[in-house]
């Protein structure tokens, strides 16, 4: 087995505009000229979605099918955080940093009965986390790694996402840890590279088990299903779900991996509609998986009206916000919740559908939760003001 010298997940390279090749490409493949393609990237950068000219590439939005309109419905990384800004604003919801706090949480979520995730211990420096153990140097991880975890192990860090800086830790053998991506690592080189890279802090959790029907199609990896709610004013409801499938040699389901797929589920029963694997010119809809063959088109996500009921009643726990996105397991009892995001990135969704998320279906859904947003931050506001007024008028 392949000895590696970084066990993390390291992030991907920044991306870069278009390249002349790439346009050449799609001119030779879809027929669109670069002086259109220019004309488009232009016209998407300053629209609504604010597509950059990569976004305008990896999105698919050249696509020669689709009408100016269509096109004007992608959202880039810019557009996609407008949105989910637009829906929660930032003077509304101060607990945003609670709720990227990983450790703390998932603590709470535990504790009003949600199943999450298992923290076996946390690597921090100062910080104190309960009656959680916490590693405060490199041999306190190695000791943690040799005599007291429990196996398989998910690494990650406390603040981050994309799983950048992540590790499947299937076993230990020796002095060595088992990789899930078919490496083994020296113990005392993965316990520095979490203590340097990651001063932050750093989290060991069991590794969640899958139920056997998530399993069967993603591997040893955990593939999530990305919830994404809303609250306006008839309450908390899905907008949609995507399942990150990851690589077969991936150790987590980020879609920014080389392999991974990202396929889209129908909202109301719960089964795989479609999977896309990659982006831009090199994108493909597949019918089976490629490793285990699994037919894609109408795999049913298991205990799947417990997995939106665990979404909604979660997002209830904060309805401040007016959108937030789920990472959610399926394990052998149900839904385990992995993360909860403020800014899901909605170009997943746009990559597994096929079309632009500023679509007529989901802008009222996003007009309505933006406008009962304001309505609570107005109410909040002319509450205080009638406060301040009274008591200067009683002095």
């Amino acid at each position: 087995m392949e000895i590696a010298t970084k066990g993390l997940l390291a992030a991907p390279q920044d991306p870069t505009p278009a390249a002349a090749e790439t346009m050449v490409a799609i001119a030779r493949q879809f027929g669109i000229g670069p002086l259109r393609q220019l004309r488009e990237m232009m016209m998407l950068r300053w629209g609504p979605g604010k597509l950059a000219s990569h976004e305008y590439v990896s999105t698919g939005a050249y696509a020669p099918d689709l009408t100016v309109a269509e096109k004007k419905t992608y959202v880039g990384k810019i557009g996609s955080y407008e949105l989910n800004v637009a829906a929660s604003p930032m003077a509304l919801t101060g607990t945003r940093a609670f709720l990227r706090d990983k450790v703390m949480y998932t603590a709470l979520l535990r504790q009003l009965g949600f199943a999450t995730t298992d923290t076996q211990a946390v690597v921090h420096a100062d910080r104190m986390f309960g009656d959680l153990p916490v590693l405060r140097s490199v041999d306190d991880v190695v000791a943690f790694l040799r005599d007291d975890a429990v196996y398989p192990l998910f690494a990650k860090p406390c603040e981050g996402a994309g799983s950048v800086g992540s590790a499947l830790i299937e076993g230990r053998e020796g002095d060595m840890l088992r990789l899930a991506k078919g490496q083994m690592i020296d113990l005392a080189a993965f316990a520095t590279e979490i203590v340097d890279d990651y001063p932050e802090g750093f989290i060991l959790q069991s590794a969640v088990q899958q139920h056997a029907d998530m399993a069967a199609m993603t591997g040893a990896a955990v593939g999530t299903l990305r919830v994404v709610t809303t609250r306006d004013d008839t309450g908390i409801a899905p907008l949609y779900t995507v399942w990150k499938i990851p690589s077969p040699r991936a150790m987590s389901d980020n879609f920014w991996q080389s392999g991974s797929m990202v396929a889209l589920i129908d909202d109301d029963s719960g089964q795989v509609r479609r999977c896309n694997i990659g982006s831009g010119p090199a994108a493909e809809w597949l019918d089976h998986h490629p490793v285990t063959q699994l037919p894609f088109a109408g795999h049913q996500i298991p205990h799947w009206d417990k997995v939106i009921d665990t979404a909604t009643r979660a997002h209830g726990l904060f309805p401040e916000f007016g959108l937030v996105g789920w990472d959610i397991a399926v394990g052998p009892d149900g839904p385990v919740i992995i993360e909860c995001n403020d800014n899901p990135f909605h170009v997943l969704w746009q990559l597994a559908a096929g079309q632009g998320i500023r679509n007529d279906r989901f802008m009222p859904r996003f007009d309505a939760a933006a406008a009962r947003s304001e309505a609570i931050l107005r109410g909040r506001v002319n509450t205080f003001r009638a406060r301040q007024s009274a008591k200067a008028a009683k002095s």
